[in-house]
């Protein structure tokens, strides 16, 4: 996922992310680091159940 943004809303973003397991980090603007608007990337890893596993008595 990438959202250009305000820093104040992508901080809460990144929050929920970290609250749903996301690897995510907020990059600088491509004018400077003085600039509000800035980037976050997240990715959500990939995620399986385990096979059910067959268990006779």
């Amino acid at each position: 996922v990438i959202i250009r943004d305000d820093v104040d809303v992508l901080l809460k973003v990144k929050n929920i992310g970290n609250g749903l397991e996301c690897d995510s980090v907020i990059v600088d603007h491509e004018d400077g680091p003085l600039q509000r608007e800035k980037f976050l990337f997240a990715v959500k890893k990939y995620w399986t159940a385990s096979a059910a596993s067959d268990k006779t008595n």
